[in-house]
């Protein structure tokens, strides 16, 4: 492996006193206290006319706390999507499954909605039911299972976010098909070893308002201070924060930790369905390769199921969402003799709500 530049050095041995206090370099200011937020959700839900689902927030709002508790990605963070209050007159009370149906445990911005791939998966708190993107981001109105999402967000503090729609989400809605492309040519991408350089300025502050606050610091401090490269092409897979505490002193594996989840090419959501089962692309870890499976639809990297596609894309950098690391070959071959009777492409953790009802 190349010398270690002493920007590298300096990076990991702040980021090792960062990580000590599990926490970033000025990190966001906290969230209000839950209670509070889906109190304030349901006064402006009230205010802005969708009384019943006001008052059915109210009602459930201890059921919602501790299922996003348990589910959330940064235990904190909520998006409520309402129908109106005309729904509930015509189809009546809806199960309690069917009502979590309409929460997901993570904080989405119209934009992000916007920004995800026809049949990208939004985790839910409904136990076994899943929401999918049924439009496609040059669209003008954002669709989930085929409900169109009302104007913009009527509540966000930064954690919890209101949208209303047009109707009731279906239950057990069938995930719409993306075929992958046979003639797809993983040469296209064009991967090339690169130069780091700072310019992560922006996706980083995307990355921790969605709780991946530290993979956001490895970019932000092994990056920094370096000359740019025009040419430039990376695709980071971002664990979870709570994958990467547990290495908090662990600090001279911090190198291999990062650049196992760097790709030197851009590779979308789309590029991911496209490629044929069992793609493999080098990366920056001697004897590691990144191969992406595909199990019903759902896409794998090295078995680790990629929870949150095109959380943050541009012309020159993809980041997906994990919720645990890509683990070494060593660490596969231990998972495999544990459990000898589990495919490797099905080590997955995906977002999955917790199944019991109150």
């Amino acid at each position: 492996m190349a010398s270690i530049s002493p920007f590298f050095s300096f990076s990991f041995f702040f980021f090792a006193s960062l990580l000590s206090f599990s926490t970033g370099q000025s990190p966001p200011p906290p969230p209000p206290p839950p209670s509070q937020s889906l109190i304030n959700a349901a006064e402006t839900l009230s205010n802005s006319g969708y009384i019943s689902m006001s008052l059915t927030l109210e009602l459930i709002s201890d059921t919602v706390l501790s299922r996003a508790a348990k589910n959330s990605l940064t235990g904190s963070s909520l998006t409520i999507f309402s129908p109106p209050d005309s729904s509930f007159a015509d189809f009546g009370q809806p199960s309690l499954s069917h009502i979590l149906l309409h929460f997901s445990p993570v904080s989405l911005s119209l934009s992000s909605l916007k920004s995800l791939p026809f049949s990208s998966k939004i985790p839910s708190l409904s136990p076994s039911n899943s929401l999918y993107v049924t439009s496609f981001p040059s669209d003008l109105q954002v669709e989930i299972n085929n409900v169109k999402i009302i104007g913009s967000s009527i509540y966000d503090d930064g954690f919890v976010v209101v949208f209303r729609i047009e109707d009731f989400f279906v239950q057990n809605f069938t995930r719409p098909n993306a075929t992958p492309n046979p003639n797809f040519d993983p040469s296209s991408t064009q991967c090339i070893r690169f130069d780091p350089f700072s310019r992560f300025y922006e996706v980083s502050l995307l990355l921790k308002s969605k709780g991946y606050l530290i993979i956001s610091s490895f970019l932000e401090l092994q990056l920094i201070g370096f000359m740019k490269n025009p040419g430039l092409k990376l695709t980071v897979f971002a664990p979870m924060d709570d994958a990467i505490v547990g290495f908090s002193g662990d600090f001279p594996e911090y190198q291999q930790l990062f650049l196992r989840h760097l790709v030197p090419c851009v590779l979308y959501w789309t590029d991911l369905n496209d490629m044929l089962n069992g793609t493999e692309f080098k990366n920056y870890v001697n004897g590691l390769s990144l191969k992406i499976t595909k199990v019903n639809d759902v896409s794998f990297v090295n078995g680790v199921e990629i929870t949150y596609p095109d959380l943050y894309y541009n012309d020159w950098l993809v980041v997906h969402g994990l919720q645990r690391l890509i683990p070494l070959p060593d660490e596969i071959d231990d998972e495999m003799e544990e459990d000898p009777g589990k495919p490797e492409d099905m080590n997955d953790v995906s977002i999955a709500p917790d199944r019991s009802e109150f």
